[in-house]
């Protein structure tokens, strides 16, 4: 397969406007053999191994440092599943991925004391013909189709595991439910992340033409979905779509960093291709 790949990861209007005096976002790009992420304001490529395409946003929260490490932290994680073969199921490989990683995660964090970190992580592995995703937070993935915009991911807030498990809204149930390595906000065990295939996790097969968008909510809590639509219609490459999506947030008075990321399926493999398959059974070790 072949893809078109743009990113944006702004600071957005900046502390004098009323924004964030530190980008806490950050995001991860694995294509040909190679990764790139940002580590502070410093662009860092290596080399990796991979198949496919394997992008990710992160949206990092706990404060200034805390933030940046949380979101720069998951981006390398998500890095090491970036290596020859791919899993036989895609989806739940991701999702198992990020759960044993954010155990992992939460209690070296609790090492050092109360967990106040968290980021969160929205992941796609565009590969052999399909888009695997996984998501924690609120940092949405968008599939654009034939000029026609769907929604894959669902926020996870308060509210929307109250509609999952038939409980009354709340009238603050907006507020984001639970986050990669500080784990949830009263709907569970913090060890664990509350991800349920299908919902949080899941794959769709991949047309010529598509595009996958990956934002944060510096993009999505200013811009709507039909004005994301609008921009992705009115402009086919990639990169100048990110720009253009970021700055539409910017005129908007988006006060929060926004990352947005597109990927556009330029080719789709023949029948009958495949690669090398394994099993993630593996335990990989993280600083930070």
């Amino acid at each position: 397969m072949a893809y078109t790949i743009g990113v944006v990861c702004s600071l957005g209007v900046g502390p004098s406007r009323g924004g964030r005096s530190r980008n806490e976002d950050n995001y991860l790009v694995c294509q040909d053999g190679k990764v790139q992420y940002l580590d502070g304001e410093r662009e860092v490529r290596q080399l990796g191994g991979g198949e496919g395409v394997l992008v990710a946003v992160a949206d990092g929260m706990g404060g200034h440092e805390d933030g940046h490490i949380a979101s720069t932290t998951a981006t390398r994680v998500v890095a090491k599943l970036y290596k020859p073969g791919v899993p036989r199921d895609p989806a739940k490989a991701l999702l198992k991925y990020i759960q044993d990683a954010h155990q992992r995660l939460y209690w070296k964090a609790r090492d050092r004391g109360p967990v106040t970190m968290g980021t969160t992580l929205s992941v796609c592995w565009l590969l052999d013909g399909t888009c695997a995703w996984a998501q924690v937070g609120d940092s949405r993935i968008y599939l654009f189709r034939q000029g026609q915009l769907r929604r894959l991911s669902a926020d996870q807030t308060m509210n929307e595991y109250a509609r999952r498990d038939g409980r009354p809204e709340r009238p603050d149930g907006e507020t984001l439910a639970q986050s990669f390595i500080f784990g949830s906000r009263g709907i569970g065990d913090n060890t664990r992340l509350r991800l349920e295939p299908g919902r949080d996790a899941d794959q769709v097969s991949l047309q010529k033409g598509d595009r996958i968008v990956l934002c944060s909510d510096g993009l999505s809590g200013s811009v709507d979905d039909a004005s994301i639509a609008d921009v992705l219609r009115n402009t086919p490459e990639p990169q100048a779509a990110a720009v253009a999506m970021m700055e539409r947030a910017v005129a908007r008075g988006s006060t929060d960093n926004i990352t947005v990321l597109v990927v556009r399926v330029d080719e789709v493999p023949l029948l009958g291709e495949s690669v090398e398959a394994w099993d993630d059974e593996g335990d990989e070790t993280v600083t930070f």
